[in-house]
């Protein structure tokens, strides 16, 4: 169980007063209507990254539950490059609007695995391009005893980005944000790579913020945690997302 130092809690409480949800620029936000998350156990933990992105849509208009279609495509430790005949099936298998895109944790920055990462996203980006939909990369975040993991990430799935035409969904910074502001909070599970609760919670809060291009302050939706610390959560998505697509 972590604590919030009394300075903190009193900050949070300024911060996050109730307010109705904000919407803000983002380097691409449009309103996907089907996202079919393609990833590993970073994706699938804790009930999946697209069942907590589904609640927080509820939370705004309960109507989504008909009109929003997620769903995720997940093979435990696995590479990108693992999901090519998963990929296609589900691209055959109807619409799409929104690809995510996430590979093994350390594929964007292991000198042994970056070579294939590069290649399978840009064959799964073109893919799903002629698909009619459009593919978007999942920043993961460093481990919690390997903090300088996440500068190399940025690095890394930012320059990707840049060269492919993607956009990012900056979670692993949302993760360091996080911690810097709130030391104590447990974003990890046990293993120190996968996510706890509140881990999955702020990727899904970042992924509502990118791709929705609205913050996800204000909403109800907590997935159990403590309100303080879903709101703290929320507002670190929202700033997150505002600084990573606001970069010059």
């Amino acid at each position: 169980m972590f604590r919030i130092r009394p300075i903190l809690l009193f900050l949070l409480l300024c911060l996050f007063a109730p307010a109705a949800t904000a919407e803000f620029d983002t380097e691409d936000a449009p309103a996907p209507d089907s996202i079919l998350f393609v990833g590993n156990s970073f994706t699938f933990y804790n009930n999946a990254i697209y069942s907590h992105l589904r609640k927080f849509l509820m939370a705004e208009d309960p109507s989504t539950r008909q009109s929003i279609f997620l769903k995720s495509m997940t093979i435990s430790g696995a590479v990108l490059a693992d999901h090519e005949g998963g990929l296609k099936q589900m691209l055959d298998l109807r619409p799409w609007h929104t690809i995510v895109l996430q590979g093994h944790s350390l594929e964007a920055i292991d000198p042994q695995k970056t070579e294939g990462f590069s290649k399978a996203l840009s064959e799964f980006a073109g893919l799903v391009r002629r698909h009619d939909a459009r593919p978007v990369l999942f920043m993961t975040w460093a481990y919690a005893d390997r903090p300088g993991m996440t500068e190399k990430l940025d690095t890394a799935f930012t320059r990707l980005g840049e060269q492919m035409e993607m956009m990012v969904i900056p979670v692993g910074l949302a993760f360091e944000k996080a911690l810097e502001n709130m030391p104590d909070i447990r974003l990890h599970a046990a293993d120190k790579v996968h996510p706890s609760l509140a881990g999955t919670y702020l990727a899904a809060a970042v992924f509502y913020s990118a791709l929705y291009g609205r913050s996800p302050e204000g909403l109800e939706y907590d997935a159990g945690l403590d309100k303080t610390v879903a709101k703290f959560l929320q507002h670190t998505a929202s700033q997150t997302t505002r600084d990573y697509y606001s970069r010059p």
